[in-house]
């Protein structure tokens, strides 16, 4: 098996977990409707400048951090609910080609609700910008939200294709949980995405 298709197997279990990364709640002792014992995320370093550091959505930004899939093939944000996960192995902003993957957790028992909570407030049209870490600013317009079951199959399912294509269109994914909570494995049963692409001025621009 190829190197390139172990890492699209690996990317689409780390798109189910991560995206869904919603801790391993204990039912009997953690609020209802917040998770909690979110697992540590694997670490990893950039050094492109064109790397993503922070995201902006109405005026209100959160940092962003490198993470990669652990041995499992699965990806987490970081445990910070104030900050995001860019997957290393997806897409640069700014690069002209294929899904650049965002994850951050909706929410924590003890640190109450996460900056990714914001992505479900967003509605198609509205407007989300990348910083680099050169230094640029990089908007995108939201084109589609998913509201996909974890578990889900068919029209239902996370969009596993388009989390994980390194070709093609490129569009920023911000990925979190979402919908009922369950209580765990699954913590939230299902995974929000919000597909976004450069807008028309959205060639680097200085902060």
């Amino acid at each position: 098996m190829s190197r390139l298709r172990r890492v699209l197997i690996a990317a689409a279990a780390a798109a189910l977990l991560a995206a869904s990364a919603c801790g391993s709640q204990d039912a009997t002792s953690a609020p209802s409707g917040a998770q909690s014992g979110l697992p540590t995320p694997v670490t990893a370093v950039s050094h492109d400048a064109s790397a993503p550091q922070r995201l902006v959505i109405d005026g209100a930004s959160a940092p962003i951090e490198p993470v990669a899939t652990d041995a499992r093939g699965t990806l987490l944000p970081p445990t910070d609910v104030a900050k995001l996960g860019w997957w290393v192995d997806s897409a640069l902003p700014g690069s002209g080609a294929g899904t650049i993957v965002i994850a951050g957790h909706v929410d924590d028992a003890d640190q109450g609700v996460g900056y990714a909570a914001e992505f479900a407030h967003l509605a198609t049209g509205g407007t989300v910008t990348v910083e680099t870490a050169d230094g640029h600013d990089l908007p995108y317009r939201v084109t589609r939200i998913v509201d996909a079951q974890k578990e889900g199959t068919g029209a239902d399912a996370v969009p596993f294709g388009e989390l994980n294509r390194l070709d093609g269109p490129e569009t920023l994914a911000l990925v979190t949980c979402g919908g009922p909570f369950v209580g765990p494995p699954l913590g939230y049963r299902d995974n929000i995405v919000v597909f976004a692409v450069p807008t028309a001025d959205a060639a680097p621009t200085p902060s």
